[in-house]
């Protein structure tokens, strides 16, 4: 640990061939460390311009930026200088925050005729600006990418990124302080994640899936059956007995912990991905909630009508776990989602709690979930409350979506196995999973999953605004897809082997 303090060979000669400065500067992330002088230093990084360096003061070594060695970061030329650049032209000086730290550096735009503009030269140079004009801070693609890939596996919060980030900072050579870009980051991590998922939804490239929606950006399940994308081409002549094999099956679940606190924010605050990823839109159930909590999505809930009282089998805790003081002081109580059997979220098939789970939420959720599987015979849905759900189901679609109808009246409706323990001997029996036909070992429990490892994101989603609450769980929410994705194969043929 000392000896990383320490190097015999300062000061000394220079270790670059011919050069006869004194070598008084060593890099701290190069491997080789070999100690070299200031010009040699910045002429060595001319694509390493993020380094830290050591510099011999006579003393001990100084952490300090390459920019102290004379280095200037040339844009548009592979890290060579323009060969157009005006000669009174001065680099303008950036603050650039890297995976390393926040740096402090010198650069030089391009000024060929015919360049692009400064933001693309910018951008081609995978740094991304905190702001389209007067641009002073940007950001390297390499540290917004670590902080999407951080926040989705660890759920680590923004300030807490950024506070990695300013202690392995070198500060200002007079007080050590960090410029903060706290702000900064936090609005352009948020563009540069929307950028990412659109690019990876397929939607640039004209990729479509049948029955998705083409402004979609989410990570759909590719397990579940699909017409005329994972069927075969004769599966509606199949006979009726065995229709269970195309069934898709969908299973739902409310979660308190995901939820947000009642404090000034942006009221003007929307998300990147309305109408693209997994949350409805606010304004889509905007007429529900006003009618349900007198104001749009917040305040007193009114007394709730018939449709919306749970009708509780005797021993189901729900109405004592949901008491009203649980809810003071938030705007968004938690979510209600829909997943298919298969552990995907669905898409546009989440729903923002105010209070506790009503059959609004529900309905808005399933219609969401619902979306795409028109074409198919049999569909299913698993619910913990399922055996009151069905009470007015029927009544509440027609009133609000009669196209979806049909589709509600032969829904195959059950209760999740280990719920359904709690309910009276009859739902028991009626709701079973094992004594629905063509549903085999099923449990319908799959929805619990996700929520083990997402409720730790709840302590950061509570402080966000409504739009950046809604854009962190949509990439949680296709992160949790993804993985399901990669990993199913794997899962499948560990079954079969066992």
């Amino acid at each position: 640990m000392f000896w990383k303090d320490h190097s015999p060979e300062v000061p000394g000669p220079c270790s670059t061939p011919g050069c006869l400065e004194s070598a008084t500067v060593r890099c701290r992330e190069c491997r080789a460390k070999e100690p070299t002088c200031l010009k040699c230093a910045a002429r060595n990084h001319r694509n390493l311009p993020f380094h830290w360096i050591d510099i011999w003061n006579g003393a001990f070594f100084e952490r300090r930026d390459l920019s102290d060695a004379g280095f200037v970061l040339y844009l548009g030329h592979h890290g060579d200088p323009c060969p157009h650049i005006p000669t009174r032209s001065h680099p303008v000086v950036f603050v650039i925050v890297h995976d390393n730290g926040v740096h402090s550096s010198k650069v030089h735009y391009c000024h060929c005729p015919g360049r692009l503009s400064q933001l693309r030269q910018l951008v081609r140079s995978d740094l991304f600006p905190a702001t389209l004009e007067r641009i002073e801070t940007v950001f390297t693609c390499e540290v917004l990418e670590r902080f999407h890939v951080d926040f989705d596996v660890c759920k680590r919060s923004s300030q807490d990124f950024v506070r990695i980030l300013n202690l392995m900072s070198g500060g200002t050579q007079e007080t050590g302080e960090v410029k903060d870009r706290y702000r900064d980051f936090m609005i352009t991590s948020r563009i540069y994640r929307y950028l990412t998922m659109v690019k990876r939804s397929g939607r640039r490239h004209q990729v479509h899936i049948p029955g998705r929606n083409t402004n979609d950006i989410t990570v759909p399940c590719l397990t579940c059956p699909i017409p005329d994308f994972n069927l075969p081409e004769d599966w509606r002549d199949i006979p009726e007995h065995l229709r269970y094999l195309h069934r898709i099956v969908l299973c739902a679940d409310g979660n308190y912990s995901l939820k947000k606190k009642t404090k000034p924010d942006d009221p003007y605050d929307m998300a990147l991905c309305t109408g693209q990823g997994y949350i409805i839109p606010h304004e889509e159930m905007r007429d529900y909630l006003v009618t349900k909590y007198h104001a749009d999505g917040g305040g007193a809930a009114m007394e709730p009508g018939p449709e919306d009282i749970p009708i509780m089998c005797s021993g189901f805790k729900i109405p004592r776990s949901q008491r009203p003081g649980k809810f003071k002081f938030v705007d968004v109580s938690g979510v209600m989602s829909f997943m298919c059997d298969h552990l995907h979220f669905r898409p546009g098939a989440t729903a923002d709690l105010q209070t506790t789970e009503t059959w609004g939420h529900f309905d808005y959720c399933l219609a969401g979930a619902l979306n795409g599987t028109e074409e198919l015979y049999e569909r299913g849905v698993s619910y913990d409350v399922i055996c009151s759900c069905i009470c007015h189901i029927l009544e509440r679609f027609k009133n609000w979506k009669p196209e979806l109808l049909p589709m509600i009246q032969e829904l195959k409706m059950l209760l999740p196995a280990l719920h359904m323990h709690a309910h009276k001997e009859l739902c028991q029996i009626v709701y079973a999973f094992c004594y629905a036909r063509g549903f085999g070992l099923g449990h319908g429990e799959g929805v619990e999953t996700p929520w083990a490892e997402l409720n730790i994101a709840g302590l950061s989603t509570r402080e966000m605004t409504a739009g950046a609450r809604h854009d962190a769980l949509t990439s949680l929410f296709s992160y949790w897809n993804w993985q399901k994705t990669c990993k199913i194969g794997k899962c499948s043929s560990q079954h079969l082997q066992l």
